[in-house]
Protein backbone atom coordinates (compact mmCIF):
# COMPACT_ATOMS: atom_id res chain seq x y z
CA UNK A 1 0.00 0.00 0.00
CA UNK A 2 2.87 2.25 0.00
CA UNK A 3 2.59 2.77 -3.79
CA UNK A 4 -0.92 4.08 -3.49
CA UNK A 5 -0.37 6.00 -0.11
CA UNK A 6 2.91 8.28 -2.36
CA UNK A 7 0.12 8.39 -5.32
CA UNK A 8 -2.68 9.86 -3.33
CA UNK A 9 -0.41 12.20 -1.64
CA UNK A 10 0.98 13.33 -4.61
CA UNK A 11 -2.91 14.07 -6.00
CA UNK A 12 -3.31 15.90 -2.79
CA UNK A 13 -0.14 17.93 -3.09
CA UNK A 14 -1.12 18.90 -7.04
CA UNK A 15 -5.14 19.69 -6.09
CA UNK A 16 -3.29 21.57 -2.98
CA UNK A 17 -1.21 23.68 -5.86
CA UNK A 18 -3.87 24.21 -7.74
CA UNK A 19 -6.29 25.47 -4.94
CA UNK A 20 -3.52 27.67 -3.65
CA UNK A 21 -2.57 28.85 -7.56
CA UNK A 22 -6.10 29.64 -8.00
CA UNK A 23 -7.07 31.40 -4.81
CA UNK A 24 -4.20 33.68 -5.21
CA UNK A 25 -4.97 34.56 -8.34
CA UNK A 26 -8.50 34.73 -7.90
CA UNK A 27 -7.76 37.17 -5.24
CA UNK A 28 -5.34 39.60 -6.88
CA UNK A 29 -7.87 39.94 -9.39
CA UNK A 30 -11.29 40.47 -6.93
CA UNK A 31 -8.82 42.79 -5.10
CA UNK A 32 -8.16 44.97 -8.38
CA UNK A 33 -11.05 44.85 -8.91
CA UNK A 34 -12.34 45.98 -5.87
CA UNK A 35 -9.55 48.44 -5.30
CA UNK A 36 -10.79 50.32 -9.10
CA UNK A 37 -14.62 50.51 -8.27
CA UNK A 38 -13.31 52.62 -4.71
CA UNK A 39 -11.40 54.78 -7.13
CA UNK A 40 -14.18 54.99 -9.99
CA UNK A 41 -16.84 55.56 -6.97
CA UNK A 42 -14.49 57.93 -5.03
CA UNK A 43 -13.47 60.11 -8.71
CA UNK A 44 -17.33 59.99 -9.38
CA UNK A 45 -17.82 61.15 -6.04
CA UNK A 46 -15.15 64.04 -5.47
CA UNK A 47 -16.16 65.30 -8.85
CA UNK A 48 -19.60 65.70 -8.11
CA UNK A 49 -19.30 66.77 -4.57
CA UNK A 50 -16.27 69.33 -6.09
CA UNK A 51 -18.99 71.37 -8.39
CA UNK A 52 -21.29 71.76 -5.23
CA UNK A 53 -17.97 73.33 -2.90
CA UNK A 54 -16.87 75.60 -6.13
CA UNK A 55 -20.67 77.28 -6.84
CA UNK A 56 -21.71 77.26 -3.02
CA UNK A 57 -17.75 78.95 -2.72
CA UNK A 58 -18.50 80.86 -5.39
CA UNK A 59 -22.35 82.23 -4.18
CA UNK A 60 -22.06 82.35 -0.81
CA UNK A 61 -17.55 82.06 0.32
CA UNK A 62 -14.78 80.15 1.24
CA UNK A 63 -16.95 79.78 4.91
CA UNK A 64 -20.02 78.17 3.34
CA UNK A 65 -18.02 75.83 1.43
CA UNK A 66 -16.46 74.55 4.49
CA UNK A 67 -19.65 74.26 6.15
CA UNK A 68 -20.94 72.33 3.72
CA UNK A 69 -17.87 69.92 3.48
CA UNK A 70 -18.21 69.48 7.01
CA UNK A 71 -22.04 68.81 7.05
CA UNK A 72 -21.06 65.81 4.51
CA UNK A 73 -18.33 64.19 6.98
CA UNK A 74 -20.99 64.12 9.45
CA UNK A 75 -23.64 62.09 7.40
CA UNK A 76 -20.91 60.01 6.29
CA UNK A 77 -19.09 57.26 8.47
CA UNK A 78 -16.78 55.24 5.83
CA UNK A 79 -15.61 58.81 3.32
CA UNK A 80 -14.05 61.57 5.09
CA UNK A 81 -14.32 64.96 2.32
CA UNK A 82 -11.07 67.61 3.38
CA UNK A 83 -10.13 71.10 1.54
CA UNK A 84 -6.25 71.29 1.14
CA UNK A 85 -3.98 73.40 -0.18
CA UNK A 86 -1.42 71.32 -2.82
CA UNK A 87 1.29 74.15 -2.05
CA UNK A 88 1.05 73.57 2.01
CA UNK A 89 3.93 72.72 3.90
CA UNK A 90 3.81 69.33 6.29
CA UNK A 91 2.13 70.56 9.48
CA UNK A 92 -0.47 73.22 8.09
CA UNK A 93 -3.73 72.06 8.58
CA UNK A 94 -4.90 72.35 4.83
CA UNK A 95 -1.70 70.74 3.67
CA UNK A 96 -2.20 67.07 1.74
CA UNK A 97 -2.68 63.82 4.09
CA UNK A 98 -0.96 62.02 1.33
CA UNK A 99 1.77 64.63 -0.69
CA UNK A 100 3.98 63.61 -3.12
CA UNK A 101 3.50 62.80 -7.02
CA UNK A 102 -0.34 62.34 -6.37
CA UNK A 103 -0.57 65.99 -5.09
CA UNK A 104 1.73 67.70 -7.42
CA UNK A 105 0.32 65.85 -10.31
CA UNK A 106 -3.13 67.57 -9.65
CA UNK A 107 -1.50 70.67 -9.22
CA UNK A 108 -0.08 70.69 -12.06
CA UNK A 109 -2.44 68.71 -14.36
CA UNK A 110 -5.32 69.64 -13.18
CA UNK A 111 -6.80 65.87 -12.99
CA UNK A 112 -8.00 63.29 -10.65
CA UNK A 113 -5.28 61.64 -8.47
CA UNK A 114 -4.97 58.89 -6.61
CA UNK A 115 -2.90 57.61 -3.90
CA UNK A 116 -2.90 54.37 -1.84
CA UNK A 117 -1.28 54.82 1.71
CA UNK A 118 -0.39 51.68 3.60
CA UNK A 119 -0.54 52.47 7.11
CA UNK A 120 0.06 50.26 10.25
CA UNK A 121 -3.24 49.27 11.43
CA UNK A 122 -4.99 49.50 7.69
CA UNK A 123 -4.53 50.77 4.09
CA UNK A 124 -6.21 53.85 2.84
CA UNK A 125 -7.30 55.21 -0.37
CA UNK A 126 -6.46 59.43 -1.21
CA UNK A 127 -8.38 60.69 -4.13
CA UNK A 128 -7.64 64.27 -5.39
CA UNK A 129 -9.86 66.20 -7.11
CA UNK A 130 -8.67 70.22 -8.38
CA UNK A 131 -10.63 73.03 -7.84
CA UNK A 132 -11.58 75.96 -9.22
CA UNK A 133 -12.36 78.63 -6.50
CA UNK A 134 -11.07 82.67 -6.19
CA UNK A 135 -8.16 83.28 -4.52
CA UNK A 136 -7.08 79.42 -4.17
CA UNK A 137 -5.21 78.63 -7.32
CA UNK A 138 -3.99 75.04 -6.10
CA UNK A 139 -7.11 74.08 -3.65
CA UNK A 140 -8.30 70.76 -3.87
CA UNK A 141 -10.66 68.05 -2.29
CA UNK A 142 -9.04 64.99 -0.55
CA UNK A 143 -11.42 61.98 -0.06
CA UNK A 144 -10.12 59.11 2.45
CA UNK A 145 -11.40 55.85 2.32
CA UNK A 146 -10.36 53.22 4.87
CA UNK A 147 -9.43 49.95 3.40
CA UNK A 148 -9.66 47.92 5.92
CA UNK A 149 -12.52 45.52 4.46
CA UNK A 150 -10.11 44.96 2.07
CA UNK A 151 -8.47 42.13 4.74
CA UNK A 152 -11.57 41.45 5.98
CA UNK A 153 -12.40 40.21 2.25
CA UNK A 154 -9.05 38.60 1.77
CA UNK A 155 -8.98 36.72 4.96
CA UNK A 156 -12.63 35.72 4.27
CA UNK A 157 -11.81 34.44 0.94
CA UNK A 158 -8.91 32.54 2.63
CA UNK A 159 -10.89 30.60 4.95
CA UNK A 160 -13.19 29.56 2.35
CA UNK A 161 -10.49 28.50 -0.19
CA UNK A 162 -8.76 26.68 2.49
CA UNK A 163 -12.62 24.92 3.92
CA UNK A 164 -12.95 23.95 -0.23
CA UNK A 165 -9.75 22.37 -0.65
CA UNK A 166 -9.67 20.51 2.76
CA UNK A 167 -13.42 19.18 1.43
CA UNK A 168 -11.97 18.73 -1.93
CA UNK A 169 -8.11 16.81 -0.49
CA UNK A 170 -10.61 14.78 1.44
CA UNK A 171 -12.94 13.64 -1.16
CA UNK A 172 -9.85 13.63 -3.92
CA UNK A 173 -8.01 11.56 -1.35
CA UNK A 174 -10.52 9.11 -0.22
CA UNK A 175 -11.31 8.41 -4.20
CA UNK A 176 -8.14 8.33 -5.20
CA UNK A 177 -7.50 5.59 -2.35
CA UNK A 178 -10.10 3.37 -3.11
CA UNK A 179 -9.36 3.33 -7.02
CA UNK A 180 -5.84 3.06 -6.43
CA UNK A 181 -6.79 -0.05 -4.14
CA UNK A 182 -8.82 -1.37 -6.85
CA UNK A 183 -6.36 -0.21 -10.00
CA UNK A 184 -3.05 -1.04 -8.51
CA UNK A 185 -3.00 -2.34 -5.09
CA UNK A 186 -4.35 -5.85 -5.29
CA UNK A 187 -3.07 -6.60 -8.85
CA UNK A 188 0.47 -5.73 -7.31
CA UNK A 189 -0.24 -7.84 -4.23
CA UNK A 190 -1.13 -10.78 -6.33
CA UNK A 191 2.11 -10.06 -8.67
CA UNK A 192 4.27 -10.00 -5.38
CA UNK A 193 2.65 -12.92 -4.02
CA UNK A 194 3.20 -14.82 -6.97
CA UNK A 195 6.64 -13.68 -7.23
CA UNK A 196 6.97 -15.10 -3.58
CA UNK A 197 6.05 -18.33 -4.50
CA UNK A 198 8.60 -18.33 -7.43
CA UNK A 199 11.13 -17.58 -5.69
CA UNK A 200 10.34 -20.19 -3.01
CA UNK A 201 9.94 -22.70 -6.05
CA UNK A 202 6.46 -22.78 -6.84
CA UNK A 203 5.41 -22.00 -10.17
CA UNK A 204 2.13 -22.98 -9.78
CA UNK A 205 -1.20 -21.44 -9.63
CA UNK A 206 -0.80 -18.55 -12.58
CA UNK A 207 -1.66 -15.10 -11.89
CA UNK A 208 -4.56 -14.16 -13.88
CA UNK A 209 -4.19 -11.27 -16.15
CA UNK A 210 -8.00 -9.63 -16.25
CA UNK A 211 -6.80 -6.21 -17.41
CA UNK A 212 -5.23 -5.04 -20.85
CA UNK A 213 -2.48 -2.15 -18.94
CA UNK A 214 1.22 -2.19 -17.65
CA UNK A 215 0.04 -4.42 -14.89
CA UNK A 216 -1.86 -6.87 -16.87
CA UNK A 217 1.44 -7.30 -19.37
CA UNK A 218 3.57 -7.75 -16.45
CA UNK A 219 1.17 -10.57 -15.15
CA UNK A 220 1.49 -12.24 -17.90
CA UNK A 221 5.12 -12.14 -18.38
CA UNK A 222 5.37 -13.47 -14.72
CA UNK A 223 3.17 -16.68 -15.89
CA UNK A 224 5.16 -16.83 -19.22
CA UNK A 225 8.20 -16.84 -16.48
CA UNK A 226 7.00 -19.63 -14.56
CA UNK A 227 5.89 -21.74 -17.27
CA UNK A 228 9.37 -21.54 -18.31
CA UNK A 229 10.93 -22.29 -15.04
CA UNK A 230 8.30 -25.27 -14.45
CA UNK A 231 9.77 -26.92 -17.83
CA UNK A 232 13.59 -26.10 -16.49
CA UNK A 233 12.83 -27.39 -13.44
CA UNK A 234 11.23 -30.79 -14.55
CA UNK A 235 14.55 -30.46 -17.14
CA UNK A 236 17.05 -30.15 -13.93
CA UNK A 237 15.37 -32.69 -11.78
CA UNK A 238 15.26 -35.03 -14.47
CA UNK A 239 19.27 -34.20 -15.36
CA UNK A 240 20.16 -34.17 -11.68
CA UNK A 241 18.34 -37.92 -11.58
CA UNK A 242 20.26 -39.11 -14.58
CA UNK A 243 23.83 -37.47 -13.27
CA UNK A 244 23.13 -38.90 -9.62
CA UNK A 245 22.33 -42.35 -11.27
CA UNK A 246 25.59 -42.13 -13.64
CA UNK A 247 27.72 -41.21 -10.41
CA UNK A 248 26.70 -43.92 -8.49
CA UNK A 249 27.27 -46.03 -11.40
CA UNK A 250 30.68 -44.36 -11.83
CA UNK A 251 31.11 -45.18 -8.10
CA UNK A 252 29.96 -48.60 -8.09
CA UNK A 253 32.21 -49.22 -11.48
CA UNK A 254 35.03 -47.78 -9.12
CA UNK A 255 34.71 -50.31 -6.58
CA UNK A 256 34.43 -52.96 -9.17
CA UNK A 257 37.51 -51.77 -10.30
CA UNK A 258 38.78 -52.29 -6.68
CA UNK A 259 37.59 -55.53 -6.04
CA UNK A 260 39.24 -56.66 -9.41
CA UNK A 261 42.69 -55.11 -7.87
CA UNK A 262 41.99 -57.31 -4.30
CA UNK A 263 40.96 -60.56 -5.95
CA UNK A 264 44.93 -61.26 -6.93
CA UNK A 265 45.87 -60.58 -3.30
CA UNK A 266 42.87 -62.29 -2.10
CA UNK A 267 43.95 -65.73 -4.00
CA UNK A 268 47.30 -65.20 -2.24
CA UNK A 269 45.19 -65.07 1.26
CA UNK A 270 42.84 -67.68 0.26
CA UNK A 271 45.88 -70.20 -0.51
CA UNK A 272 47.00 -71.00 3.57
CA UNK A 273 43.76 -71.35 4.65
CA UNK A 274 42.27 -73.64 2.01
CA UNK A 275 45.74 -76.05 2.04
CA UNK A 276 44.99 -76.45 5.78
CA UNK A 277 40.98 -77.43 5.73
CA UNK A 278 42.12 -80.04 2.52
CA UNK A 279 45.10 -81.84 4.40
CA UNK A 280 43.42 -81.86 7.95
CA UNK A 281 40.05 -83.36 5.60
CA UNK A 282 42.17 -86.06 4.15
CA UNK A 283 43.66 -87.01 7.48
CA UNK A 284 40.22 -87.60 8.54
CA UNK A 285 39.31 -89.51 5.12
CA UNK A 286 42.30 -91.42 5.15
CA UNK A 287 41.86 -92.78 8.94
CA UNK A 288 45.39 -91.29 9.76
CA UNK A 289 43.46 -89.68 12.64
CA UNK A 290 41.69 -92.39 14.30
CA UNK A 291 41.98 -90.60 18.03
CA UNK A 292 38.74 -89.08 18.75
CA UNK A 293 40.61 -86.05 20.41
CA UNK A 294 42.28 -85.69 16.93
CA UNK A 295 39.63 -85.94 15.07
CA UNK A 296 37.54 -83.55 17.01
CA UNK A 297 41.13 -81.36 16.78
CA UNK A 298 41.24 -80.90 12.80
CA UNK A 299 37.08 -80.49 12.53
CA UNK A 300 37.82 -77.52 15.03
CA UNK A 301 40.91 -76.28 12.45
CA UNK A 302 38.82 -77.43 9.71
CA UNK A 303 36.13 -75.06 10.71
CA UNK A 304 38.40 -71.94 11.70
CA UNK A 305 39.74 -72.09 8.70
CA UNK A 306 36.87 -72.06 6.84
CA UNK A 307 35.27 -68.46 9.28
CA UNK A 308 38.30 -67.15 8.18
CA UNK A 309 37.75 -67.38 4.13
CA UNK A 310 34.64 -66.47 4.86
CA UNK A 311 35.02 -63.23 6.92
CA UNK A 312 37.53 -62.54 3.87
CA UNK A 313 35.03 -63.44 1.57
CA UNK A 314 32.17 -61.77 3.28
CA UNK A 315 34.66 -57.89 3.23
CA UNK A 316 35.01 -58.33 0.01
CA UNK A 317 31.18 -58.59 -0.99
CA UNK A 318 30.46 -56.10 1.66
CA UNK A 319 32.47 -53.41 -0.23
CA UNK A 320 31.69 -54.66 -3.79
CA UNK A 321 27.87 -54.34 -2.85
CA UNK A 322 25.56 -51.23 -4.21
CA UNK A 323 24.10 -49.88 -1.11
CA UNK A 324 21.48 -46.30 -0.34
CA UNK A 325 23.22 -43.85 1.43
CA UNK A 326 22.74 -43.79 4.88
CA UNK A 327 24.02 -41.21 6.93
CA UNK A 328 25.35 -42.23 10.85
CA UNK A 329 27.88 -41.22 13.34
CA UNK A 330 30.52 -43.73 12.95
CA UNK A 331 33.84 -43.96 14.72
CA UNK A 332 36.72 -43.48 12.01
CA UNK A 333 39.16 -44.95 13.62
CA UNK A 334 36.99 -48.64 13.01
CA UNK A 335 36.15 -47.50 9.68
CA UNK A 336 40.03 -47.00 8.72
CA UNK A 337 40.84 -50.94 10.78
CA UNK A 338 38.23 -52.21 8.67
CA UNK A 339 39.84 -50.49 5.07
CA UNK A 340 43.36 -51.96 6.52
CA UNK A 341 41.95 -55.03 6.64
CA UNK A 342 40.36 -55.56 3.28
CA UNK A 343 43.43 -54.11 1.69
CA UNK A 344 46.43 -56.00 3.49
CA UNK A 345 46.00 -58.81 0.77
CA UNK A 346 46.68 -56.16 -2.08
CA UNK A 347 49.41 -54.64 -0.01
CA UNK A 348 51.73 -58.23 1.09
CA UNK A 349 51.45 -58.88 -2.47
CA UNK A 350 53.22 -55.84 -3.80
CA UNK A 351 55.62 -56.10 -0.64
CA UNK A 352 54.37 -52.86 1.31
CA UNK A 353 53.89 -52.89 4.54
CA UNK A 354 50.56 -51.32 5.56
CA UNK A 355 49.35 -50.38 9.13
CA UNK A 356 46.70 -48.80 11.35
CA UNK A 357 47.87 -46.50 13.49
CA UNK A 358 45.87 -46.02 16.56
CA UNK A 359 45.15 -42.49 18.72
CA UNK A 360 43.98 -41.45 21.92
CA UNK A 361 41.44 -38.74 20.57
CA UNK A 362 37.91 -40.59 19.47
CA UNK A 363 37.05 -39.02 15.82
CA UNK A 364 32.96 -39.54 15.38
CA UNK A 365 31.28 -38.00 12.19
CA UNK A 366 27.89 -38.43 10.03
CA UNK A 367 29.00 -40.44 7.03
CA UNK A 368 27.63 -43.03 4.57
CA UNK A 369 30.25 -45.75 5.71
CA UNK A 370 29.99 -47.52 2.59
CA UNK A 371 31.09 -44.25 0.43
CA UNK A 372 33.46 -43.34 3.07
CA UNK A 373 35.43 -46.59 2.84
CA UNK A 374 34.98 -46.25 -1.03
CA UNK A 375 36.66 -42.50 -0.82
CA UNK A 376 39.50 -44.24 2.10
CA UNK A 377 39.97 -47.18 -0.35
CA UNK A 378 41.10 -45.26 -2.69
CA UNK A 379 43.35 -42.98 -0.80
CA UNK A 380 44.87 -46.75 0.24
CA UNK A 381 45.29 -48.60 -3.02
CA UNK A 382 46.96 -44.97 -4.52
CA UNK A 383 49.33 -45.22 -1.73
CA UNK A 384 50.09 -48.89 -2.09
CA UNK A 385 50.74 -48.45 -5.85
CA UNK A 386 52.75 -45.58 -5.08
CA UNK A 387 54.85 -47.40 -2.67
CA UNK A 388 58.04 -49.79 -3.34
CA UNK A 389 58.41 -53.26 -2.07
CA UNK A 390 59.54 -52.72 1.75
CA UNK A 391 57.56 -49.67 1.84
CA UNK A 392 55.79 -48.48 4.08
CA UNK A 393 51.87 -46.89 3.92
CA UNK A 394 50.39 -45.70 7.14
CA UNK A 395 46.73 -45.02 7.38
CA UNK A 396 45.52 -43.19 10.90
CA UNK A 397 41.77 -41.64 12.17
CA UNK A 398 42.37 -38.42 14.55
CA UNK A 399 40.18 -35.37 15.76
CA UNK A 400 41.37 -31.58 14.78
CA UNK A 401 39.59 -28.50 16.58
CA UNK A 402 39.92 -26.65 13.68
CA UNK A 403 40.59 -26.57 10.53
CA UNK A 404 43.98 -25.36 9.01
CA UNK A 405 44.95 -22.06 7.52
CA UNK A 406 44.42 -20.90 4.30
CA UNK A 407 41.48 -21.02 2.25
CA UNK A 408 39.70 -23.36 4.97
CA UNK A 409 40.51 -21.00 7.70
CA UNK A 410 37.02 -19.40 7.82
CA UNK A 411 35.29 -23.24 8.99
CA UNK A 412 34.08 -23.02 12.29
CA UNK A 413 34.30 -26.55 14.49
CA UNK A 414 35.87 -29.44 15.21
CA UNK A 415 37.02 -31.97 12.05
CA UNK A 416 37.63 -35.86 11.83
CA UNK A 417 40.43 -36.44 10.11
CA UNK A 418 41.47 -39.76 8.41
CA UNK A 419 45.18 -39.69 6.86
CA UNK A 420 47.14 -41.81 4.46
CA UNK A 421 50.80 -40.94 3.56
CA UNK A 422 52.98 -43.14 1.70
CA UNK A 423 56.70 -43.53 0.75
CA UNK A 424 56.22 -43.29 -2.58
CA UNK A 425 58.00 -41.07 -5.31
CA UNK A 426 55.55 -38.25 -4.37
CA UNK A 427 53.87 -35.73 -6.90
CA UNK A 428 55.41 -32.89 -8.57
CA UNK A 429 53.91 -29.80 -7.30
CA UNK A 430 52.83 -28.64 -11.26
CA UNK A 431 50.85 -31.84 -11.00
CA UNK A 432 49.25 -31.28 -7.65
CA UNK A 433 46.17 -29.01 -8.66
CA UNK A 434 44.83 -31.50 -11.31
CA UNK A 435 45.46 -34.46 -9.28
CA UNK A 436 41.84 -34.85 -8.51
CA UNK A 437 40.42 -34.38 -11.98
CA UNK A 438 38.73 -37.58 -14.03
CA UNK A 439 40.95 -39.39 -16.03
CA UNK A 440 44.27 -37.95 -14.79
CA UNK A 441 46.50 -40.60 -13.52
CA UNK A 442 50.47 -40.95 -13.75
CA UNK A 443 50.16 -44.79 -13.05
CA UNK A 444 50.85 -47.34 -16.16
CA UNK A 445 47.55 -47.78 -18.68
CA UNK A 446 47.52 -51.21 -17.03
CA UNK A 447 47.04 -50.09 -13.01
CA UNK A 448 44.17 -47.54 -13.10
CA UNK A 449 41.92 -45.19 -14.68
CA UNK A 450 42.32 -41.48 -13.30
CA UNK A 451 38.58 -41.98 -11.41
CA UNK A 452 40.04 -43.17 -8.20
CA UNK A 453 41.05 -40.02 -6.60
CA UNK A 454 37.96 -38.01 -8.36
CA UNK A 455 35.24 -40.10 -7.08
CA UNK A 456 36.68 -40.07 -3.78
CA UNK A 457 36.85 -36.20 -3.73
CA UNK A 458 33.14 -36.20 -4.65
CA UNK A 459 32.30 -38.26 -2.07
CA UNK A 460 34.06 -36.03 0.56
CA UNK A 461 32.49 -33.02 -0.90
CA UNK A 462 29.11 -34.56 -0.42
CA UNK A 463 29.66 -35.22 3.16
CA UNK A 464 30.71 -31.09 3.70
CA UNK A 465 34.39 -31.73 3.47
CA UNK A 466 37.30 -31.87 1.57
CA UNK A 467 41.03 -33.16 0.58
CA UNK A 468 44.18 -32.28 1.23
CA UNK A 469 47.59 -33.29 -0.05
CA UNK A 470 51.06 -32.76 0.98
CA UNK A 471 53.81 -34.11 -1.31
CA UNK A 472 57.55 -34.05 -1.40
CA UNK A 473 59.28 -35.55 -4.65
CA UNK A 474 61.31 -38.56 -3.79
CA UNK A 475 59.78 -38.51 -0.03
CA UNK A 476 56.22 -39.68 -0.32
CA UNK A 477 52.38 -38.13 -0.23
CA UNK A 478 50.05 -37.53 2.68
CA UNK A 479 46.67 -37.56 2.01
CA UNK A 480 43.66 -35.94 4.67
CA UNK A 481 40.38 -35.79 4.62
CA UNK A 482 38.65 -33.69 6.37
CA UNK A 483 35.07 -34.03 7.30
CA UNK A 484 32.47 -31.94 10.18
CA UNK A 485 33.06 -34.24 13.22
CA UNK A 486 30.43 -35.06 15.78
CA UNK A 487 30.25 -32.69 18.69
CA UNK A 488 32.03 -34.03 21.87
Amino acid sequence: MKLISRLTLYLLLVIGVAFAVDATLSVRADLALFEADVQRDERILGQAFGLAVERVWSAQGRERALALIAETNQREDVVRIRLVRLDAEPGDPFAPGAPGLASRAVARDRTVAHVRDEGETSARLFTYVPLSVPDEAVAALEITESLSHERSYTATRVRRTLVTAGIAALVCGLVAWAVGIRVVGRPIAELVEKARRVGAGDFSGPVVPLRRDELGLVARELNAMAEGLTALQARVAAESGARIAALEQLRHADRLTTVGKLASGLAHELGTPLNVVAGRAKMIASGEAVDPEEVTDCARIIGEQSERMTRIVRQLLDFARRRSPEKVATDLAQLARQTVALLEPLAAKRGVRLACEDTASPALAPLDKGQLQQALTNLVVNAIQATKPAGRVRVRALREAAAPGGARADRPGAFAVLEVSDEGEGIPAERLPAIFDPFFTTKPVDEGTGLGLSVAHGIVQEHGGWIDVESEPGRGSCFRIWLPAEPA
